[in-house]
């Protein structure tokens, strides 16, 4: 039995398996003959050494919430908001619904490194792939924390120093999270709904569901999810967390 996990979620992959006395693999190929991955962290890979694959988080959902520039598509019939991102080709005309300014993107990045705020009459960097809206008057960010169904932790992100992006909050850009309270974080009850519902819909078991308050006097009064992470970085408190909830309910399976 084993965790498979992506490159990306090597390091809390590789504890969550040690804690849970589980086999850690990151290429599906290499695994024993007729082994059971037990939970997948971030990995989507096929083999047929797979004997019995698990639903915690399955290939398909996995799939789903990696495609960032495809997550509009799976909510668009929901409430939930989220990004449109556009494709973009050179000397194509901008389109209408993007505004006066908007972000430019690549389809690879790490971090947010990627992001280019740009005006309309701007020249459109070259190694652009997508355009995608920029939403103003963003008054909080937040990760949620979604396992089995149930929102169990919360951060809030937070300027590292004054020299933090303003309208660019990653990591690359000067910004971290830290943990919250959901008796702290306004609008909490509609967070915890517009979180479970982005869980529910791309079938994710466990997921870090990255999503902002856009406030109500000069903003949208909603909620906007930017991304959903299937392999999230956990510290040791998140990583505990985790562990316990995967031992109490593997256990029932």
């Amino acid at each position: 039995m084993c965790v498979l996990a992506s490159k990306s979620g090597i390091l809390t992959g590789k504890r969550l398996a040690r804690e849970l006395g589980l086999r850690f693999h990151t290429n599906a190929n290499e695994i024993r003959p007729n082994s059971s991955v037990i939970i997948r962290y971030g990995n989507a890979q096929e083999s047929d050494r797979i004997a019995n694959d698990t639903e915690c988080n399955s290939r398909e959902s996995i799939i789903r919430c990696s495609n960032k520039h495809k997550l509009f598509y799976y909510l668009k019939d929901s409430d939930i908001l989220t990004p449109e991102y556009f494709p973009y080709r050179r000397g194509m005309e901008i389109p209408d619904k993007l505004g006066k300014r908007f972000l430019s993107r690549k389809r690879e990045h790490r971090a947010g490194k990627d992001i280019v705020v740009m005006e309309r009459e701007q020249i459109i960097p070259y190694s652009t792939e997508y355009l995608v809206p920029l939403y103003e008057n963003i008054i909080r960010e937040y990760r949620v924390h979604v396992v089995f169904n149930n929102v169990v932790k919360v951060m809030r992100k937070y300027p590292i120093d004054e020299d933090a992006n303003p309208i660019i909050k990653t990591a690359s850009f000067g910004w971290q999270y830290k943990r919250s309270s959901m008796e702290r974080v306004e609008c909490s009850d509609s967070m915890r709904k517009a979180a479970l519902k982005v869980a529910e819909i791309l079938g994710l078991t466990f997921c870090g569901v990255d999503m902002a308050w856009s406030g109500k006097e000069k903003g949208l009064g909603r909620w906007i999810v930017w991304e959903v992470n299937s392999a999230p970085s956990l510290n040791s408190d998140s990583l505990k967390l985790y562990v316990d909830l995967f031992k109490k309910n593997l256990a029932r399976r």
